[in-house]
């Protein structure tokens, strides 16, 4: 069997109503024993990390190992903040969407067996790219959008900054289809306009 055929094992951090997407960084929190011996391998190695969505009754089981969402985002370590209590902070940058399936090991912490998601080559109109970069934009001007922002990249953005309940923000996330979750978010833009229309 050669390398390239052997299951991946990563580590997996359960995140109670969050949902990473590629390309997204977020602050961690470290302080629970097991995690932070997790951090502390994560800096022994490629930083390779795997941030699993827990969801509705699930979050009850945080403090066993909690059930987390079959579709996750993978992430990297990037920047790492060590207390003198042994606590971390870190900062974890979303790279990609994987299956993940649960893996029982010798850590302290979960793991996770992680099966790549190839994102199907798919062609996205300009016309919809525009209505993505105008949507992104009508949400938060401030957000700069530089030309070469490619469709996945902003229907990604979009679907972070548009409220909605962390379950609706998972499904968007989940979807395996781009053309079909540039569709969905863009379908929510245009109910959420009709909800806050004067009569």
């Amino acid at each position: 069997m050669n390398s390239e055929a052997r299951p991946r094992i990563l580590p997996l951090f359960p995140l109670p109503d969050v949902v990473l997407f590629p390309g997204q960084i977020i602050p961690l929190h470290i302080f629970e024993s097991r995690y932070r011996q997790m951090t502390r391998d994560l800096l022994d190695n490629a930083g390779e990390i795997i941030l699993g969505t827990v969801l509705g009754k699930d979050k009850e089981s945080l403090k066993e190992t909690a059930s987390v969402q079959s579709i996750a985002c993978q992430g990297r370590l990037q920047q790492y903040q060590a207390l003198d209590d042994g606590r971390y902070l870190v900062m974890i940058l979303g790279e990609r969407r994987v299956r993940i399936h649960p893996h029982i090991g010798q850590q302290l912490y979960p793991e996770a067996r992680v099966e790549d998601l190839p994102e199907p080559s798919t062609f996205i109109n300009d016309h919809k790219v525009l209505a993505l970069r105008e949507a992104i934009q009508n949400l938060k001007s401030d957000v700069e959008l530089p030309e070469g922002t490619s469709a996945q990249q902003l229907s990604d953005i979009l679907s972070m900054i548009t409220p909605m309940s962390t379950k609706q923000r998972y499904h968007l996330f989940s979807i395996p289809e781009l053309a079909e979750r540039v569709e969905t978010v863009l379908e929510m833009q245009t109910t959420s306009d009709e909800d806050t229309s004067p009569e």
